[in-house]
C-alpha cells in the first residue's frame, strides 16, 4: 500500500495543483487530506470544486473537516483578526453562489468527518484528542502529561497523522527505558534522507501543509506512505514543492477584504 497525506490547503490553488502534480509521480494508490481546505488563500471556491472532483474520481479517499472548514459554516472560536478576516471573506464568498454547484460544496464541506481510523492509522486534523482543535508543537514532546494523552488517545492505532500546525515533524512514542521524543522535517531531511521508519513504536506524524508552511520553509510539504504489513521497509517521505508564490500573492492582493492584511502573504513568502 502506497499512498499520499495532504492538509492544510488553505485555499492556494497554485499551491494545491503542484502538489497535486508531485503527487501524480508517485505511484500512490489514494490521497488522504487531513482537512483545513479552506481559509487565508484567495482560492476557495477553485479548491473545494477541485477536491469535490478529485473525490468522485476516487483520486482522494478521504477528506476531514478542519477547524476554518468549520468555522466557514459555523460561528468560529478562537480565531485571530487575520483569521477571522479570512473566514469571513471565504463564507461570502461561498455564499455568493447559487444552484446545485454551491449547495454541493456546501453539502461536501459539511459532511466531511473529524476523524478517520483504518487498520493501524488514524488520521485527525488537530490531534488523537481533540481531532479538530488542538495545536501539537515540537515544544509538547516535553510536555509527558500531554504526550500522555495524545498516545492513549489513539488507542488501538498504531501511526496517526496529523496537520493543524502547519510544522512537519514526527513525536515517536516512549519506552521504558526512553522517554518522548521529536524529529523535525530538517533533522529528518538531513539525517534520514527525508525518509523516517515506520517500526513497532507508535508514531504522531505531522505532515505539514500544502498552503501555508511555518517552519521557515515556503514549500508546500506533504507526505507519501509506504507500508505493508509484512514488510520490515515501511516508511513515510517527506515531499517538499516548490510553486507559483507570486501568483497567489498577487490574488490575495486583489481581494478587498484580505488586501490589507499584508501577514497573509508575507508568510506565504518567508514560511512562517
Amino acid at each position: 500500500m502506497r499512498f499520499a497525506v495532504i492538509s492544510d490547503i488553505h485555499s492556494n490553488l497554485e499551491a494545491f495543483n503542484s502538489a497535486l502534480a508531485d503527487i501524480e509521480k508517485q505511484n500512490v494508490d489514494k490521497i488522504c487530506c487531513l482537512g483545513d481546505l479552506l481559509g487565508y488563500g484567495p482560492n476557495p471556491i477553485q479548491c473545494v470544486d477541485k477536491m469535490i472532483k478529485l473525490v468522485k474520481e476516487g483520486k482522494v479517499e478521504t477528506c476531514l473537516m478542519g477547524n476554518h472548514d468549520q468555522a466557514t459554516q459555523f460561528d468560529p472560536e478562537g480565531f485571530n483578526q487575520i483569521a477571522l478576516a479570512a473566514v469571513f471573506w471565504t463564507r461570502k464568498e461561498l455564499e455568493s453562489q447559487r444552484g446545485p454547484k454551491a449547495e454541493e460544496r456546501w453539502d461536501f464541506i459539511g459532511s466531511c468527518p473529524r476523524k478517520i481510523g483504518k487498520d493501524c492509522f488514524l488520521f485527525v486534523h488537530g490531534s488523537p484528542f481533540n481531532p479538530l482543535n488542538e495545536y501539537v508543537f515540537p515544544d509538547d514532546v516535553d510536555d509527558k502529561r500531554k504526550m500522555d494523552t495524545l498516545f492513549k488517545f489513539m488507542q488501538d492505532k498504531l501511526y496517526c497523522f496529523i496537520g493543524h500546525t502547519h510544522v512537519p515533524g514526527v513525536f515517536v512514542d516512549k519506552t521504558d527505558t526512553e522517554d518522548y521524543q521529536y524529529f523535525s522535517y530538517s533533522t529528518i531531511a538531513q539525517e534520514f534522507g527525508g525518509k523516517f521508519k515506520l517500526g513497532s513504536r507508535r508514531l504522531l506524524i505531522n505532515v505539514g501543509s500544502i498552503g501555508q508552511p511555518r517552519d521557515h520553509d515556503p514549500r508546500s510539504c506533504y507526505v507519501v506512505v509506504q507500508y505493508d504489513p509484512d514488510s520490515k521497509d515501511n516508511y513515510v517521505e517527506y515531499r517538499r514543492v516548490e510553486y507559483n508564490i507570486d501568483k497567489t500573492v498577487a490574488d490575495i492582493q486583489k481581494i478587498g477584504d484580505l488586501k490589507s492584511h499584508d501577514f497573509l502573504w508575507n508568510r506565504i513568502q518567508q514560511g512562517r
